[in-house]
């Protein structure tokens, strides 16, 4: 009677330490089930983590991405066009740089939470985009010549860097083509915008 009731406490104690493993999941997944006394907690995690990655993403798309390449074409062709152009400009530039802002501040969230030690490719691109975003000098009247050739060619080499960066961390996601597709269909109307735009300004001159 003692062994039968010594046999009993020994399996129920075995099923309640024990947890399954889900053998058709990854090495990675099938060693957090097997350590992780609470996977519903790693599971949560992890969900977390994907939705600070999505909006990321979206956040520095619209504003990095889209709003300031925006701006570039309110300056460059509605100079004539609308005596509104400089404060079009200045509140797409300001619009994208805020959202940009926020999304380079998620990123080191993200990374913080990974506990990333090194930077990634996707990161120091993402940081050097926010600095020089930053550094906008004084358009001092005396200097007014230089600082109109800096702002040309940093706001066109950022327009480059970020695209390139963009597609950086979409190649990160797991539905990496879906977000290709999207991207690449904002860059093809804009891109479409600003060819018409500079044959209507070519011929118009």
């Amino acid at each position: 009677m003692n062994s039968t009731r010594k046999s009993l406490h020994q399996d129920i104690q075995k099923q309640q330490t024990e947890q399954p493993v889900n053998h058709n999941a990854s090495p990675e997944t099938q060693s957090n089930q097997a350590t992780d006394p609470k996977p519903w907690r790693s599971t949560h995690i992890s969900r977390h983590h994907s939705r600070l990655k999505t909006v990321h993403g979206t956040v520095n798309i619209i504003g990095w991405g889209v709003l300031l390449p925006v701006g570039v074409i309110i300056a460059r062709y509605f100079r004539k066009l609308s005596d509104d152009w400089y404060s079009l400009h200045i509140l797409s530039q300001l619009s994208g740089f805020l959202l940009g802002t926020l999304g380079w501040g998620l990123g080191l969230s993200i990374k913080n939470a990974a506990k990333e030690q090194s930077l990634s490719t996707h990161g120091i691109l993402g940081t050097l985009i926010f600095a020089f975003a930053m550094l906008q000098p004084g358009d001092e009247q005396g200097c007014r010549k230089y600082w109109v050739i800096y702002h040309h060619v940093v706001g066109y080499a950022l327009i480059v860097l970020i695209i390139a960066n963009i597609f950086q961390g979409i190649n990160k996601q797991s539905a990496a083509k879906r977000w290709e597709w999207l991207y690449g269909s904002l860059l093809g109307v804009l891109g479409i915008t600003a060819l018409v735009l500079e044959v209507f300004r070519f011929t118009s001159i």
